[in-house]
């Protein structure tokens, strides 16, 4: 009997609390907010490119004008369509890639009789495929609050702005070809600027003399100190020859007018070369084999890939 007492009374305190958490008021519209919104709206971090590692990035929601005695769940995200608004009010910027994030925590909680709640996090990575001297922007707005997508949320927006410093290379996105010497067969200009530098290149016509050129369109400004390209490890440098002597680089702002950088006699180690050409600011380049070393013995060809750029 006594047992039975006692199940009755914890059902009952059950049923007790459910009934007050029922009768919690709701929360006033637009008290739940992004905590430091009111002061800014951005929040500004360097973020170095020149190796990979795990930049962690924190966020928290505020309760005002009511104290709640229930704990509330406010869910973050990722508003990709407010980069026009940042772009329109702070200037010119990219959207960090989603390559480059990771939303480890996007739910946060205030707890009852709190006001502030602990904080989400977002993992920023890869940051070596981003490109330097430029400004990305990640918006993250409250997406929810106790599920509910209206009336406890305000318009707001962070923005978390990440201006990126020097970097290790320079990327080669947007990168074209805008005019080549010749080429043979499949091994065409383009595998001089693609991603894969060990395995595609570039081979210009078997039997066409030196000097031999490819001219490449950044498709923007590029700020750089040396230009740097590689020789396929399939040539087995220097046994079978196919391998430029002499390079000429050029650049130019127009794709008309050019500037010599520089003559620079070849010089590869492990399948490479750097080439310092002097703080330079180009949207092309025009590479150049003045002189190579037959391929076979036989034929006046070179093979080049992963023509760069270095800061």
């Amino acid at each position: 009997m006594k047992n039975k007492i006692i199940r009755l009374l914890f059902c009952w305190l059950i049923l007790l609390g459910a009934a007050c958490t029922k009768n919690e008021a709701p929360l006033p519209d637009h008290s739940i907010s992004i905590q430091g919104f009111s002061n800014k709206d951005t929040l500004v971090t360097p973020l170095p490119v020149k190796r990979d590692s795990l930049f962690v990035m924190g966020l928290t929601s505020n309760l005002s004008g009511v104290t709640s005695k229930v704990d509330h769940w406010v869910r973050f995200s990722i508003d990709s369509t407010k980069i026009d608004t940042y772009r329109a009010k702070y200037g010119e910027c990219l959207l960090l890639p989603a390559q480059s994030y990771f939303f480890y925590k996007s739910i946060c909680k205030i707890a009852a009789n709190a006001t502030l709640s602990d904080s989400i996090q977002i993992n920023i990575i890869k940051e070596t495929n981003l490109k330097g001297y430029t400004t990305y922007v990640l918006p993250i707005s409250i997406q929810a609050v106790d599920g509910n997508t209206e009336n406890k949320i305000g318009n707001q927006t962070m923005y978390f702005v990440f201006k990126t410093g020097k970097p290790s290379f320079i990327l080669r996105d947007g990168w074209t070809i805008q005019s080549v010497s010749s080429y043979y067969s499949t091994f065409l200009s383009t595998k001089a600027i693609d991603v894969d530098d060990a395995n595609t290149y570039w081979t210009t016509a078997l039997t066409s003399p030196m000097p031999q050129w490819i001219v490449i369109s950044f498709n923007s400004s590029q700020t750089f100190s040396a230009v740097n390209y590689f020789i396929p490890p399939l040539l087995k440098y220097p046994t079978q020859g196919g391998y430029p002597t002499s390079i000429q680089i050029e650049t130019s702002m127009d794709g008309t007018t050019w500037v010599n950088k520089g003559i620079f006699v070849g010089n590869i180690v492990n399948n490479t070369q750097t080439l310092p050409v002097g703080l330079t600011t180009a949207k092309y380049l025009r590479f150049t084999s003045l002189a190579s070393v037959k391929y076979s013995s036989a034929y006046t060809c070179i093979f080049i890939s992963g023509i760069g750029l270095i800061p």
